[in-house]
C-alpha cells in the first residue's frame, strides 16, 4: 500500500489495456454496423450510391485501420509507464549496488586494505591491423591496401 500512495507503483497500465479493450469493441462495433447499415441501405435505395460507398469505405477504415491507429496510441502510453518501471527498477538496483560498495568499502578499510585498484590499459591495435582489413572507398575506386 505505501507503494501506491508515494506513486511508486502504478495502475495506469492496466487503466489503459481496459481503455484499449473498450475502444477495440467500439471500433470494430462501429465499423461494422456502419458498414452493414449503408448497405442495407444501398440495397433498398433509400441511401445514393456514391454516399453509401463511402459510407462502407469509412466502416471498413475504422475498422482496420482506426483498430491499427488505437492500438499505436495505446501502446505508446504504455511504452510511457513501462519507461518509468524500468527507471524505477534501475534506480532500485543503484541503491544495492551502492550501499553493498559501501559495505564492501568499510569492510576494507577496517582491515587496513586500500580500496583503490590500479587499473591496467591494454594497446590496442587498429582493426585493420590486427584481421588485415583492407579499406578502400565506398565505390571501391581508390583506396590503400
Amino acid at each position: 500500500m505505501a507503494g501506491y500512495f508515494s506513486f511508486n507503483k502504478l495502475i495506469t497500465t492496466q487503466l489503459v489495456k481496459a481503455f484499449y479493450f473498450l475502444g477495440f469493441i467500439v471500433l470494430t462495433a462501429g465499423g461494422i454496423a456502419l458498414a452493414v447499415w449503408a448497405g442495407m441501405r444501398l440495397q433498398s435505395g433509400a441511401l445514393p450510391t456514391r454516399i453509401g460507398e463511402y459510407y462502407i469505405a469509412a466502416g471498413v477504415g475504422a475498422l482496420i485501420v482506426g483498430n491499427l491507429v488505437w492500438r499505436v496510441f495505446c501502446e505508446n502510453w504504455i511504452l510511457l509507464f513501462n519507461m518509468h518501471r524500468l527507471l524505477a527498477s534501475i534506480e532500485q538496483n543503484a541503491k544495492h549496488t551502492d550501499a553493498g560498495m559501501k559495505l564492501a568499502g568499510v569492510a576494507a578499510d577496517e582491515k587496513g586494505e586500500g580500496v583503490e585498484r590500479e587499473v591496467k590499459q591494454e594497446k590496442v591495435e587498429p582493426e585493420n591491423k590486427r584481421f588485415k582489413v583492407a579499406t578502400s572507398s565506398v565505390l571501391g575506386l581508390s583506396g590503400s591496401s
